[in-house]
């Protein structure tokens, strides 16, 4: 976490020095620290991926609604950072665009534990 906080800062104050002589060098250097920041929380994900297939083994839970929590999740990052970094290109319409985008991929990717769930009361009340 140190070094997520000294990257940011070091981007930061580097992308305001930049910011008056050469503004794309200030969004290009934007974008790096995005992604150096983006790879090292990504070097977590394995930590996070054993922890599911514990909880899945445990609780019975099917490894495909595991996989779905997981795309669930990249596709909240991915979007919001993508959608953060148009924000800070000025480029606010698409940065919304990507967070509709990625809205709709949510509702989509979940659709096989609605229908599961929708199923599963259906029994219930039968």
């Amino acid at each position: 976490m140190i070094a997520v906080g000294v990257i940011s800062i070091a981007t930061v104050v580097l992308g305001i020095q930049f910011k008056n002589v050469k503004p794309e060098y200030g969004i290009l250097l934007s974008i790096t620290g995005c992604l150096i920041i983006f790879i090292m929380m990504l070097t977590k994900l394995t930590y996070i991926i054993n922890i599911f297939n514990q909880i899945s083994e445990l609780t019975n839970v099917s490894k495909e609604y595991i996989k779905i929590l997981l795309k669930i999740t990249g596709i909240t990052f991915i979007c919001e950072i993508t959608s953060d970094i148009c924000k800070d290109c000025g480029y606010v319409a698409i940065s919304n665009q990507v967070q509709i985008f990625g809205k709709i991929s949510i509702l989509v990717i979940s659709l096989p534990i609605f229908s599961e769930l929708i199923l599963q009361i259906g029994k219930m009340l039968s």
